[in-house]
Formats: structure tokens, C-alpha cells, sequence
């Protein structure tokens, strides 16, 4: 790989010229693979896009950096990520969605800001390195949003809420109104602030209906946990189970009476002018034809997280339903905590297995869309995609390149396919936001990974006590 290392440290060029990256092949997703291609860039926006000695005709003085035998794509837009639990890694690895939730509220607890700090910063350099570009992250301490901002990524930023006693609903609004507020100074350039409910369990009717009009009044988008387990559906159709007892007992909320509905929880969310083109489901595994319609009808997007779905046992969620019905969907890794590594190449991997094994035909969903979700899908489930998602002249230049040099990628027949069923977060070399290298020659340029993961080690002894 020495070639590819060599020219990623050549493309760390700063000003404003013309710099323009080569490889074998460049994938601008929104048209076809471009076999010995080129990407031009000023500043922090793409100029062309097109084959090599085109790009290079057109700008004769270009800066070049030749990538040689790999790929260039978009960065993968990840629109669902938990950066701060980077540290609870591999600590409840075997456990179903309602055990797992109780056992994680205590392990949560024994951590500080400062602990939060050092596992958000964690996330967010496996985020660059793994060629994650932008995050739709979901806070619970707010440490995401500094670790975002050293990191060097996009980001949009979701603070989370949380409030089932209406009792306490005007005060928890007005502490949210400031929290956003504080966000909103502290925010980088290429940070957007949002707002996340958390679930149906944990948030109540009128504090959805509260956010919803928060959310449209400071014209800021919004997610919440949607359908996500049996457990939830449980919960809210009948107002039993472990999300109904145990897990209300344990945060307090046993107290509060709790009437069940009767309907599924997208059906439940539908009757407090939640949805809407501004609101992004995440999961939706537990749906039928009705929700996905209610859900399609009103422009709501949807985060997919098949690794997570899977390992904590909450099933398969319909994705190639949600295609069919036009709904915007991208991928999510979820948090570190029940994927335990945040690579997108594992999550469109083990999106094409299952839902190919589940419907039993092999022709239900393709490398090149697996890419596409995990780029343009997820840029257009956040809102994006008139910036990021694709290699278009004037979108920004957040691009990656993965090496093909090993074995596992020879020989290459189509590049869509060699990225999805061969390639894996180790084979990113080369990460770009807006036009800055973040990670090149394998070695991340704007955190120190090795301190950072010392740090982590010390913090993961508070979490075995």
C-alpha cells in the first residue's frame, strides 16, 4: 500500500487551488462508476467530476494526487450514531432489547461528564477512520457535540429529551429551550443542532406534541426511537411487559399511571402531529403495511440499523417495503453499545444478507443500493442532500478513498460489489470533510487516537467494578 500512502499524504494540501484526486475507480453514486477517475476540488467544494485525463485537461495547474489502485466515494453518512457510549463496547453482548436496556441504565450511571468526553471522543475518531463522514447523533450528556468539533466532521446533532410526568412538562420545556440554546453558540460550522425525543417509553403524548412544535418553531429537524422492539409495541398496545414494569420502576416512573393504547407506536406518534418531511424515524422493525404508509404519506424518514436490530434479538426491520413506498432511508450504525463498531461496510453487509436470506431472493437488494444508502440515502433521510452524498460538481468535497490492493478485492469485476461483500473499515486510507483531510496515510490528523484510546482503557475499569 505504500503507493496509496504515499500520494494520501500529498493530498494534505491546504489554500484555495485546484487539487484534484485519481484512482482506479471513483464512484459518484448518483451516475455510473467511473473506471480510472478523477475528483476536482476547490476549496471545500467539488468542481468536476469525470475520467482522469478529462479532469486533468481541464485544470492543467491542478494540484494531483494519484490514489492508484482504489476507490473513491462519498463518505458514508451514518444517520444514526450514540458516540458518547463508545466505551460500553462488548459489555452486554448478550442480551435482548429489554434486559439490555435495564442493565445499560446502570452501567450509564457510573460513568462522569469528563468519562462521556473521552467515549465520545473515541466514537468520533472511529468515525473518520472508518470513513464516516457525517453522523446524525442522538446526545445524552452533550459531550458529542466537542468531540464532533476536534474530530472534524459533519454532524447533525439531536439533543435528546426525555419526560413521561406532564406534571413536570412546561419546566422540562423551558430547560430544553436553553439547552438548545447553549448548543446552538457552541455548534461548529458544520454542525447543525436538532432535537430527539427518545421513545414512546420515555417521552409522553403531550411532551412529543411540545417538541414537535418546539422543533418546527426554531425550524430545526427532529428523530426519536420508533418501533424499534416487541417490547415497545407491548408497551404501548397494551401497557404491558418490561418496558411497562421494570424499566419504569427503575428510572422512577412507576408512579405514573399508564393507559394502553391499542395501536402500534407509529400509529400512537401519528395522533400528535409528529410526522412530517423535518422528522426522521429511526428503526421502524416492528411495523405493518398501515404504518408504512402513515409513515410514506408524510415524508418521514427512516434510519436503518440492521446490526443493532439484529444482535439485541429485535428483529429485521422491512426495508425493502420502505423502498417500495418511496420512503428516504439511510443507514445507521446505532451506538457502540449494542453494534459495538461503528463500520458501515458491516452494516450494508449484513443488510444485504438479511433481507436476501429473509425473502429468499438474492435480487431484493443490490451492492450499488447498499451504497447508496449508505451515502445519498442517508444524506437525503437527514436533509442533506443538497450538500453532501454524492460526487457532484458544488456539493462539498467529503470524500474517502479504500484501498484495493489486498487479496480480498482481486480481481474486480464491479466496484459497487467489491466495497459491499469485501471491503471493511480497515480498508479506509484516506478521509476528507469540506476539503480537509482528516485521516490520511492511516493516521488521523486532527486526534490523538493513542492517547484517546488509553484514556478509554482507564475509563472501561469504572464500567468491570
Amino acid at each position: 500500500m505504500t503507493d496509496n500512502n504515499e500520494s494520501a499524504e500529498k493530498a494534505n494540501i491546504g489554500g484555495d487551488g485546484i487539487r484534484i484526486i485519481s484512482a482506479t475507480w471513483v464512484l459518484p453514486v448518483t451516475s455510473d462508476p467511473i473506471h480510472k477517475g478523477a475528483v476536482a476540488i476547490e476549496g471545500d467544494v467539488i468542481r468536476a467530476v469525470g475520467p482522469t485525463q478529462r479532469i486533468l485537461d481541464e485544470f492543467p495547474a491542478a494540484e494531483v494526487t494519484d490514489f492508484h489502485h482504489s476507490i473513491i466515494l462519498p463518505g458514508f453518512v451514518n444517520c444514526h450514531s450514540h458516540l458518547e457510549y463508545a466505551v460500553f463496547r462488548g459489555l452486554l453482548d448478550n442480551e435482548n432489547f429489554g434486559p439490555w436496556m435495564i442493565d445499560f441504565l446502570d452501567q450509564k450511571s457510573k460513568l462522569s461528564r469528563g468519562d462521556y468526553e473521552i467515549s465520545a471522543m473515541l466514537g468520533a475518531s472511529e468515525c473518520v477512520s472508518s470513513g464516516i463522514t457525517t453522523v446524525g447523533e442522538s446526545m445524552y450528556s452533550g459531550t458529542s457535540l466537542t468531540a464532533i468539533g476536534i474530530a472534524g466532521i459533519r454532524a447533525r446533532a439531536y439533543q435528546e429529551a426525555f419526560g413521561l410526568d406532564d406534571n413536570k412538562m412546561d419546566d422540562s420545556l423551558a430547560q430544553l429551550k436553553d439547552l438548545l440554546e447553549e448548543l446552538e453558540e457552541e455548534k461548529g460550522d458544520l454542525v447543525e443542532i436538532g432535537i430527539f425525543p427518545h421513545a414512546t417509553y420515555t417521552v409522553s403524548a403531550n411532551y412529543y406534541r411540545a417538541i414537535a412544535e418546539l422543533a418546527r418553531e426554531l425550524g430545526m429537524k427532529f428523530a426519536t426511537h420508533l418501533a424499534e422492539s416487541e417490547e415497545e409495541s407491548k408497551y404501548i398496545r397494551s401497557g404491558s411487559g418490561i418496558l411497562a414494569l421494570d424499566f419504569r420502576e427503575k428510572v422512577g416512573w412507576d408512579y405514573l399511571n399508564h393507559e394502553p393504547f391499542g395501536v402500534t407506536p407509529v400509529k400512537y406518534l401519528q395522533q400528535w402531529q409528529v410526522y412530517g418531511p423535518d422528522f426522521m424515524a429511526v428503526h421502524c422493525v416492528h411495523v405493518n403495511d398501515a404504518d408504512i404508509d402513515a409513515l410514506a404519506r408524510r415524508d418521514v424518514s427512516i434510519a436503518h440499523c440492521p446490526k443493532s436490530n439484529a444482535k439485541l434479538g429485535c428483529g429485521i426491520a422491512p426495508l425493502p417495503a420502505f423502498l417500495r413506498a418511496g420512503i428516504r432511508v439511510g443507514f445507521g450504525t446505532d451506538s457502540p453499545a449494542s453494534s459495538n463498531i461503528m463500520d458501515m461496510f458491516g452494516e450494508m453487509r449484513t443488510a444485504i444478507f438479511l433481507h436476501r436470506g429473509a425473502a429468499q431472493d438474492a435480487g431484493v437488494l443490490s451492492a450499488a443500493e447498499c451504497v447508496q444508502l449508505a451515502t445519498l440515502g442517508g444524506a437525503r433521510a437527514l436533509g442533506m442532500a443538497d450538500r453532501i452524498g454524492s460526487l457532484e460538481p458544488g456539493k462539498q468535497a467529503d470524500l474517502i478513498a479504500v484501498d484495493m490492493e489486498y487479496s480480498h478485492f482481486t480481481p474486480i469485476h464491479d466496484p459497487y460489489s467489491s466495497l459491499v461483500y469485501g471491503a471493511n473499515q480497515e480498508d479506509v486510507f484516506f478521509t476528507m470533510v469540506a476539503g480537509r483531510p482528516l485521516y490520511t496515510r492511516k493516521v488521523l490528523l486532527t486526534v490523538d487516537d493513542e492517547e484517546i484510546a488509553a484514556k478509554a482503557r482507564e475509563v472501561k475499569e469504572k464500567l468491570w467494578r
